[in-house]
């Protein structure tokens, strides 16, 4: 009778975002890649691929030298095959085909110069596969790459047919495509050794072509929660390298590329777009994905196959936000594709660094909610754009007013752009700025997150507290743990996109804590209605909405026209409001608009809030309203960090200091106003557990106003930026 044997293919993926806290890379590298790899040494029998996102890869390099000696010396020997991939793990169906296969052939020129070999493998950052890829990756010099089983299942192909590969193709560009087994990534590192050598027992053949195949995030080996105590302390990876050692006879622990050479491809394959399944669930709409593991949880395991989540880029439409990452990232581009100087190459490397994954999406990772990622994204993307508008612009203290479809949806946004703020403006929704671009510190401060219902909300009321659980080593998508008590006192949901400039018209009983919970009246049909464009030239952009305030059962017309002037010599905008009453009767209004600035840093004592003591220096500019009555200050705030929640009466203005970053933001009023404030803080999930978010510090100027038919108000509030 023939001997059995299988092939063991195992691959890891490392990735760090880009701009990732050093301490961070420092601890994984320490729970990690340093042990990992130091342990793969002591085993030559073992045969593996690993892939270093680019950032990573250049900070061991930096770091940890001897690390990148050790891996080149495992190379050398053929113990270890080392994938290529985007340099800055971009998502590379959403961004520029040029900039594809220029990451691509970045992060394999660096692998060349730092390991002395060509990769022919790549990584695809976060198995996010569309068909017309093949092509590009072809074009890069890759061979083959590896998705999920899930995929292959779902064109209707038997788990006993994905042990091996098989090719794909794109215009007559081919490339071969490896089925990750989502049965070996539950296993590894979770189940004892002997299950994995008892299920490599089930799919062995007499002809040895058949293979098992593991590719998964390297960080499951020490630094998700637990795992640094059972794969190192407790030995689990010791083990496991000693059990493929004894049972070699059998298991031949082969590299992708040998495997290649070896065994022929089982066929031709095209496959739908993609992802791991869990990745197809998140992006869905929040409501609908309980709904899909309901779904396949009662569908017969047969038919399970068939039951799929959504699709990679639907997370565009269900986080606003990312879609405002991704838009600003093309526009950049057409910037940058724009430069011939020699700061082409260092524009280009901040755009791509700016392409990264991380904060385009979310799951069980922090992901889009974790506003450092957030803040890294839009740094690097603010760097590009002020090194392409220094190469492009002939006056170097330019301003532009332009209107297009920036985002993408159908109906004109407005631009405002100069060398020390950008300032965008959607008319559809509210009139409001939803992006503000400080552009000397390439920081912006609009860089906020609504608060939104998430499926795993329902699971927070049985989550365990952080230290209180049995502190085992289990599958992220498994825990159900709480970084901090009460956590489901946070779970308030916006009605709306957090932006500036949304125009409120609040019920009289409204107070501060209900206009945080979201249970507030609103009296208005204006915080994310549409504005009509009445200018966008030269310095100014000016909206006007005929809407309607609801008060006592009686419905008010009232029209709001506010007039938004910048300075083209600072970052500095005055805003004129003119709020007139269109009706018969005389109209009681609480008029508010929002205002929304992330620093974020909630609780650090450089980042603080302080009354203004006189107001800003008003121009001409604004031409209404530029008369200030300041009142007797006797106003203090007690609690000053961004975190803190208060009421102010009758102040000048306020300013959100940032020492740190050497930044103030500043709201001056033409007369005295009541500020309200409160921190936006989101409940998320990441691969810790259940964890408190600050996003931004909503801010409220109001004014109670009575306002006789026909009569105007007029409103000036003058926001400035300064470093």
């Amino acid at each position: 009778m023939p001997h059995e044997t299988v092939s063991l293919l195992l691959g890891v993926h490392n990735h760090q975002p880009v701009d990732n806290w050093d301490h961070v890379l420092q601890d994984a590298t320490d729970k990690c890649y340093r042990p990992f790899l130091n342990l793969l040494y002591r085993y030559p029998g073992v045969k593996m691929s690993v892939h270093y996102t680019g950032y990573l890869l250049d900070w061991l390099a930096q770091h940890h030298p001897d690390l990148i000696a050790l891996l080149k010396e495992m190379v050398t020997r053929g113990q270890v095959e080392v994938f290529t991939g985007g340099m800055y793990e971009p998502v590379l169906a959403i961004i520029p085909d040029e900039d594809k296969l220029g990451q691509i052939m970045r992060l394999t020129n660096r692998i060349k110069e730092l390991l002395g070999a060509a990769p022919t493998g790549m990584w695809l950052a976060e198995r996010v596969w569309e068909p017309h890829l093949v092509k590009f990756l072809a074009e890069a010099g890759v061979k083959y790459i590896c998705l999920d089983d899930s995929h292959f299942n779902s064109v209707g192909l038997d788990d006993v047919e994905l042990l091996g590969r098989y090719t794909s193709e794109e215009q007559g560009n081919m490339v071969d495509i490896f089925p990750i087994s989502k049965q070996m990534r539950y296993l590894i590192p979770y189940a004892q050794p002997e299950a994995i050598i008892e299920y490599l027992r089930t799919i062995a053949s007499s002809d040895g072509n058949r293979a098992a195949i593991y590719y998964d995030d390297g960080e499951k080996f020490g630094v998700w929660p637990g795992t640094y105590k059972s794969v190192f302390e407790e030995g689990w990876l010791e083990k496991f390298f000693q059990a493929i050692d004894t049972n070699k006879d059998w298991v031949k622990c082969q590299l992708y590329s040998e495997y290649v050479q070896q065994s022929p491809a089982l066929g031709r394959i095209y496959l739908p777009t993609a992802s791991y399944s869990e990745m197809l669930a998140w992006a869905l709409p929040s409501k609908h994905i309980n709904e899909l593991d309901t779904a396949v949880h009662d569908a017969p395991k047969e038919y399970q196959r068939f039951l799929r989540g959504g699709f990679w880029r639907h997370f565009m439409v269900k986080y606003p936000e990312s879609n405002n990452l991704h838009k600003k990232m093309l526009h950049v581009r057409r910037k940058v594709s724009k430069m011939t100087t020699k700061e082409t190459e260092k524009a280009l490397n901040h755009l791509w660094m700016g392409q990264s994954n991380d904060a385009f999406w979310h799951g069980v990772f922090g992901g889009l909610y974790l506003t450092n990622l957030r803040a890294a994204t839009y740094k690097h993307l603010l760097l590009a754009e002020n090194l392409a508008d220094n190469a492009l612009q002939k006056d170097k203290n330019f301003l532009h007013i332009t209107t297009t479809d920036y985002d993408c949806d159908g109906q004109v946004e407005v631009l405002i752009e100069g060398a020390h703020q950008n300032l965008y403006f959607d008319p559809q929704e509210g009139g409001g700025m939803f992006e503000l671009d400080y552009r000397p510190k390439a920081f912006n401060l609009l860089d906020t997150l609504s608060r939104r219902y998430e499926a795993y909300h329902e699971k927070l009321s049985i989550a365990v507290l952080e230290g209180e659980d049995d502190g085992a080593a289990a599958s992220i998508h498994d825990r159900v743990v709480a970084k901090e008590k009460d956590l489901d006192k946070l779970l308030h949901y916006d009605w709306y996109r957090r932006m500036s400039l949304l125009d409120h018209f609040l019920a009289p009983d409204t107070t501060l804590e209900n206009l945080y919970q979201q249970k507030y009246g609103e009296q208005g049909d204006f915080v994310n209605q549409p504005y009509t464009v009445k200018k966008a030239a030269d310095n100014e952009v000016s909206m006007e909405r005929l809407g309607r305030v609801w008060i006592n059962g009686q419905e008010f017309p009232i029209r709001v026209h506010k007039r938004i002037v910048v300075r083209k010599d600072t970052a500095e905008a005055h805003i004129a409001y003119s709020i007139t009453n269109e009706a018969d009767d005389t109209a009681q209004l609480w008029f508010s608009p929002e205002f929304n600035v992330n620093l974020l840093a909630p609780d650090a004592p450089d980042r603080y809030y302080r009354i203004l003591s006189a107001p800003l220096e008003t121009t001409g500019a604004a031409k209404s309203g530029n008369g200030v009555a300041l009142a007797e200050r006797t106003e203090t705030i007690t609690d000053t960090r961004m975190v803190s929640r208060g009421e102010l009466h009758g102040i000048p203005g306020i300013e959100l200091v940032d020492e740190w970053m050497g930044l103030t933001y500043q709201l001056a009023f033409n007369r005295p106003t009541d500020v309200w404030r409160f921190p936006v803080e989101t409940v998320s999930l990441s691969e810790a557990g259940f964890e408190r978010v600050y996003q931004s510090s909503a801010l409220f100027p109001n004014w109670k106003l009575s306002l006789a038919p026909g009569q105007t108000e007029e409103i000036v509030i003058t926001q400035r930026i300064s470093g």
